[in-house]
């Protein structure tokens, strides 16, 4: 099953080209790569991905994320029936997302997680309609799909030596980014001390505890400015545990070099 869209006579942060799973897939050649951001995962067989003279194997639970433009092409395994689901999206936001997810020309991930495997199925049938009323809800869902991918890539890539260090402190914040959060409270989650647990932390995601908590902050704010229009600035502030709106304002300015209330203008 596949889903093709026009391109929105809008600018929107994101919005989806085309989606589609349970796809018998045949062999492709783009020599002037895809239009736009294109995410290809296998369900059921094997594919060969070639791209930047470097060859990929492509089975069940693994994925590939290629920027635009960037020259590729892929195949099933010795002719084999090859199943594959892909979302292929682009808008305003994606550069900072694929800086946010250290994107350069091919994002390729071996071991996807359940909930990115089950992703495309499960969303399908809400982007059969593409007026302008479920369009922002289109780019919610794509935000989402998103920070799976980077989420996975994390959780991939840190050290099994520093996991029951690291993973309690984003799983507290994750629970309690509404709340006050000190380094004493992560020391008593971790049983470490405070000068202990950043460093482990620092290393494994070049940041501290509290940095990561800013950060998370900042895009559960974006979050809300996309899903909940109705609510105030300082409502969004008051969700995110910032309790001083102007605190609020000027770190999501930091962080994204405009004001919460301008960028809501762009959704």
């Amino acid at each position: 099953m596949r889903i093709a869209f026009n391109k929105p006579n809008q600018p929107l942060p994101l919005y989806c080209e085309s989606i589609g799973y349970h796809w018998s897939q045949p062999p492709i050649h783009r020599s002037n790569g895809y239009y736009t951001y294109h995410w290809l995962q296998t369900e059921m067989g094997t594919g060969v991905v070639n791209i930047e003279n470097q060859q990929f194997l492509l089975g069940p639970n693994q994925g590939i994320l290629f920027r635009p433009r960037i020259p590729h092409e892929y195949h099933p395994l010795d002719q084999k029936n090859w199943k594959t689901a892909f979302l292929s999206f682009d808008g305003t936001l994606c550069e900072e997302l694929a800086q946010y997810l250290g994107l350069k020309d091919f994002l390729y991930i071996d071991r996807i997680s359940p909930e990115i495997m089950a992703f495309i199925p499960e969303i399908f049938h809400d982007f059969i309609s593409s007026n302008t009323v479920s369009l922002p809800d289109q780019s919610v869902e794509i935000y989402k799909f998103i920070m799976l991918l980077h989420q996975n890539n994390v959780f991939k890539d840190l050290h099994s030596n520093a996991t029951h260090i690291t993973l309690p402190i984003v799983n507290y914040i994750s629970d309690h980014y509404s709340e006050k959060v000190s380094n004493e409270q992560l020391s008593k989650i971790t049983s470490y001390s405070v000068t202990y647990q950043n460093r482990v932390f620092k290393k494994a995601f070049d940041i501290t505890p509290l940095e990561y908590l800013t950060n998370y902050r900042m895009k559960k704010a974006k979050e809300f400015l996309l899903t909940h229009p109705e609510w105030e600035i300082n409502t969004i502030g008051n969700k995110v545990g910032f309790h001083n709106i102007s605190h609020f304002i000027s770190q999501f300015k930091k962080t994204y070099h405009t004001t919460p209330t301008k960028f809501r203008r762009f959704i």
